[in-house]
């Protein structure tokens, strides 16, 4: 075991009173929900809350921070080979180190103190479970209570400073900037692969950070059940409707941007469907009511788009949480449905997506609008500029 003393972390993007009122939130919300310790492991918390983020992370390996309700330090376990790193770009009290073979142990004979409720975030992507199950016990036969620690960091970074609208708003800039050099630039010929390459390199040229997910890239006669599929070898055709799905990513904060294309003349029935149904937005806007439930608004646009469009061109009308992001995605735990196991409400500074998507079997297409939205003091912000509608490629 070997224990750090850390120096002032270099190049972080938020300034340590930031990371400082970050760590006693997440106290406070600790105190609420009865918990006295908690191990964030989420790659995603441990950004927020030290700066720490890493392309791969150990999942042999308990990497995490430990935060006590009753005292302002914070510990962070990582691995030896990332001492370097620790020392200069986390922002922590202290660091013990580990290796393989010994880290249960190193943190076993960290953690002192009387027996307390211990929090672990069982949801996250790393560790694998076998790790944090095999830590879990051991804290039990050592007298502690172990409960699920899921979602109190996520429930406090929720709501974003305005330094991290910063970021999201640069990030959107970014990415309406990236897509409509795309749109000048789709030809038939590209195959899906390559155009999802070529946005991909556009939002890095123009200041985009790699995104939680690669770009999507949806087209010809089995779009309509490839909504969620790799972007493919396929190659673009004349009249074809090809949607994309991105995000631009800035100090890890995502802004989500989705646009359909046809490629020339087409009569298309996307073009009236989005028309149509995608104003499903703008009622959601009209209805959504700082501080309150955005479920009745967002019930409330889903019913639009319905009435509008038929049920079977639905594939979905909602929005999740967006914030910071690490693969592999950036889908937030709440959504504006509000159906999941947290809530959410619309206070100043919520960051969501907003996803019209619409899919028909025959014609064998997707097609849509998603947008970012900030939830201000003056109603809900629009972060796109690009017209909402089905976007026409002259060819």
């Amino acid at each position: 075991m070997t224990a750090l003393t850390l120096n002032r972390p270099v190049g972080q993007r938020f300034a340590a009173a930031d990371y400082r009122a970050r760590q006693k939130a997440v106290r406070e919300e600790m105190a609420r929900r009865g918990l006295h310790r908690l191990f964030v492991t989420s790659p995603a918390n441990l950004l927020y809350l030290t700066g720490y983020e890493a392309i791969w992370y150990p999942n042999r390996l308990p990497v995490g921070l430990i935060i006590d309700r009753d005292r302002p330090e914070t510990l962070l376990f990582d691995w030896s080979r990332h001492a370097g790193y620790v020392r200069t770009r986390v922002f922590a009290d202290k660091a013990v180190l580990f290796d393989y073979g010994n880290a249960i142990d190193v943190v076993l004979e960290t953690v002192t103190g009387a027996p307390e409720t211990f929090g672990i975030e069982w949801s996250s992507a790393n560790p694998a479970a076998p790790v944090m199950t095999e830590l879990a016990h051991r804290l039990e036969r050592a007298g502690f209570t172990v409960v699920s620690g899921d979602w109190i960091v996520d429930s406090v970074r929720l709501y974003k400073s305005d330094a991290e609208l910063d970021c999201v708003r640069n990030a959107a800039t970014i990415a309406d900037a990236a897509m409509t050099e795309l749109w000048s630039r789709l030809r038939p010929g590209m195959s899906e692969l390559e155009v999802s390459a070529l946005l991909g390199f556009l939002l890095a040229e123009r200041g985009s950070e790699p995104p939680a997910m690669p770009v999507l890239v949806n087209s010809g006669p089995t779009a309509w059940m490839d909504i969620h599929g790799f972007p493919s070898t396929r190659r673009l055709e004349a009249g074809d409707v090809v949607n994309i799905d991105c995000c631009a990513s800035v100090g890890r904060y995502h802004a989500n941007l989705g646009r359909s294309f046809v490629l020339g003349a087409s009569s298309t029935s996307a073009r009236h469907i989005i028309a149509q149904g995608g104003g499903s937005l703008d009622v959601f806007r009209r209805l959504a009511r700082l501080n309150d439930d955005p479920a009745p608004a967002m019930a409330a646009a889903d019913a639009f788009a319905r009435g509008q469009v038929p049920t079977e061109n639905v594939w979905w009308i909602g929005g999740y949480a967006l914030g910071i992001s690490l693969p592999p995605n950036w889908v937030g735990h709440t959504y504006l449905a509000n159906d999941g196991m947290e809530k959410c409400a619309l206070k100043p500074g919520y960051v969501s997506n907003f996803e019209n998507v619409f899919v028909d079997e025959t014609e064998g297409f997707e097609a849509g609008c998603i947008d970012t939205l900030i939830m201000t003091s003056n109603g809900v912000e629009v972060l796109s500029k690009l017209p909402r509608q089905l976007l026409d490629v002259e060819i």
